[in-house]
């Protein structure tokens, strides 16, 4: 399980192995990201809601100088000054959907309340609530959600403005009476049942504000049932999962207290709530390099740099159980670049690829001991003038799959079987493929749909023809490593390409994911189904941030990583995952420090499941190593 890192302008990742859920059960993600809120800040609950099953949902970040966590940017005493809603952790900050469903009624540009409560039930009552009749609904901007299961889920008191026109079809600023109801719902904020937007997991639905009957800036959320298509039912604890909880009445702030939050409804009070499934642990920083790849198995991990000099070196790692390194080893190779790992087989050995430093293709295979040390073992070389070298572990048997750019600029894929002693690298399979510029790979163990008989099982390509366009090839290996082509997908324009699989139903059947840099700028993910002949379906396309690298991804499960350099220089962390139905849903977004160029990232369980990544900071370029504990299905 690896993948590499390209100097300056390339960035791998690996999702993480997961057991997949049932087609029939509910997730409820956390409706925020840590990546948006402020350094040390957490999402936050400090009450029952009046011992209902309803909650609002706040953010606090933690002050050094009073030892405590606060809910506001400022002090309290120039707070009580003069109190803004803008003074709160929680003000702004975006909100996205925590299940799939319809809109079925909504507001979107009713006005905030002129001022927050400074010592609690003192703020200034929003004139449009106290009018006769109401010409604001008690939940303000807000959206109520019903979901796929027959529930509704209602997110309250947002912004002005901040839900999109394409979810809620309504502009004015006031109702004209918020008591005529529908059922349950005020009248004019019903929508009909032709205007109904769709909502997925993880989507942007608005920001929090502080409209209608709001005290202060927060996000109400609530689950209900929905018995009849307009009434709605008491609230119902609502079981949120991927996301971490911790004592808030301490005097103290660490990452060492969060426990995962595993289809569970809040009910400590305070408690701080990371609302993302990856949550930072260790990290340890090593020597500066121009490239890196990384691969890992149980607690060993292996990365494999061009350093400063321009050769291959390798370094091995011990992660422990709380997420922390202790550096074991160094290896060294000759001259390289284009420099590419992964495991030939579940084992902690591991093979190299590179452009050595004739420029022709060179592939190691080095065994790694229980300790960490490294022992040279097969060798092969291979075409001359490569460029754009990317290697995984072969679907089936011992050995290692690369795709690369030749000497006349087309793709060419090969399969390559490792002896079990490592003692030999023999190529056994050719592809040949388009003119390309950038080359992405994956394996798949298991492409079908329904109605198939059989699988495939393959590798997928993903490249960046001459003319801009992402094309997608799957590849058939048959027994003894022969490749035949099959089928091809020709996509738009791409700035930037990296690829993924994942497994779908308790391994029922794998997907592809390409992940793509668009002219724009933007993270686009586009999800593939493989049939069992090999061709290609699309199904599904999200999007991330404004990004300036994209990587290669490795997924094992319905959970995929897509670490990115996004445009400021960050590294973030995307999680994504996939369902039943093939809908790709972003499930979180962490956010780092300045990094040169992405990450190299794979996944490994020591007590618990870690995502690691391995990036290049900036100025210095050294590499730093991050283990980030994943709560994932």
């Amino acid at each position: 399980m690896s993948q590499r890192l390209r100097p300056a302008a390339r960035l791998t990742a690996v999702a993480l192995a997961a057991v997949s859920v049932s087609a029939s059960a509910q997730t409820y993600g956390f409706p925020g990201s840590s990546a948006d809120l402020p350094a040390g800040g957490h999402w936050w609950i400090a009450s029952g809601h009046d011992d209902t099953n309803g909650r609002d949902l706040e953010a606090a970040r933690f002050d050094p100088t009073t030892s405590r966590f606060t809910r506001l940017k400022i002090p309290f005493d120039a707070y009580a000054v003069n109190p803004r809603n803008s003074d709160w952790v929680i003000y702004g900050l975006p909100v996205s959907a925590i299940a799939d469903g319809e809109v079925v009624s909504c507001w979107r540009n009713a006005p905030e309340g002129l001022q927050p409560s400074v010592y609690g039930g003192d703020d200034v009552p929003n004139p449009g609530r106290m009018t006769d009749p109401l010409i604001i609904p008690r939940s303000g901007n807000h959206l109520n959600v019903r979901t796929t299961d027959g529930k509704i889920i209602l997110y309250a008191h947002m912004q002005p403005g901040s839900i999109p026109e394409s979810l809620c079809p309504f502009n004015a600023t006031y109702v004209t009476d918020a008591e005529d109801r529908v059922g349950s719902f005020p009248r004019d904020t019903f929508v009909p049942v032709a205007q109904r937007a769709t909502v997925k997991r993880g989507q942007l639905i608005g920001r929090v504000g502080s409209s209608g009957a709001s005290s202060r800036p927060h996000l109400h959320v609530q689950l209900s049932p929905m018995p009849t298509s307009t009434t709605v039912g008491p609230s119902i604890p609502l079981p949120f999962s991927q996301a971490w909880q911790k004592n808030g009445a301490v005097t103290y702030d660490s990452s060492l207290d969060f426990v995962p939050l595993q289809a569970e409804s809040l009910e400590q009070f305070p408690f701080a709530i990371h609302p993302d499934p990856l949550l930072r642990r260790g990290d340890i920083t090593g020597d500066p390099a121009m490239e890196v790849a990384m691969a890992s198995s149980a607690d060993m991990v292996v990365t494999a740099t061009r350093d400063v000099s321009g050769k291959l070196a390798l370094g091995s790692w011990r992660l422990a159980g709380d997420g922390t390194f202790t550096k074991l080893f160094n290896g060294a190779g000759e001259a390289a670049s284009s420099v590419a790992m992964a495991n030939p087989g579940s084992t902690r050995d591991v093979v190299t690829a590179t452009r050595d430093g004739d420029g022709n293709l060179k592939l190691t295979a080095w065994d790694v001991s229980v300790g960490g040390s490294f022992t040279r073992k097969g060798e092969a070389v291979g075409e001359a003038n490569v460029s754009q070298i990317a290697l995984v572990t072969r679907p089936s048997g011992l050995g290692v799959v690369t795709a690369f750019r030749d000497s006349t600029g087309h793709l060419k894929v090969s399969t390559w079987e490792t002896a079990a002693a490592l003692e030999t690298l023999t190529r056994r399979g050719n592809g040949f493929g388009e003119a390309a510029t950038q080359v992405a790979l994956t394996p798949v163990y298991n492409g079908r749909v329904t109605g198939d008989v059989g699988r495939f099982e393959g590798v997928v390509t993903a490249v960046r023809t001459p003319e801009g366009k992402l094309s997608v090839t799957a590849w058939e290996i048959k027994n003894g490593g022969l490749i035949s082509k099959r089928g091809n997908y020709l996509g738009g324009d791409v700035s930037d390409v990296a690829l993924s699989n994942l497994t779908v139903g308790n391994s029922v059947r794998d997907m592809v994911v390409v992940s793509a840099k668009l002219p724009t700028g933007v993270l686009r993910n586009i999800s593939f189904d493989v049939t069992a002949a090999g061709e290609l379906v699309r199904r599904d396309t999200e999007d991330g941030g404004t990004i300036t690298d994209v990587h290669a991804v490795r997924v094992v499960g319905q959970n995929l990583v897509t670490p990115v350099r996004d445009s400021a220089g960050n590294l973030r962390v995307y999680t994504w995952d996939v369902d039943a139905d093939s809908q790709l849903h972003r499930t979180g977004e962490e956010r780092a420090g300045d990094i040169l160029t992405g990450a190299a990232v794979t996944t490994t369980w020591v007590g618990a499941r870690f995502v690691l990544t391995a990036v290049r900071l900036a100025p210095s370029g050294e590499v730093r190593l991050i283990a980030w504990d994943a709560n994932l299905p």
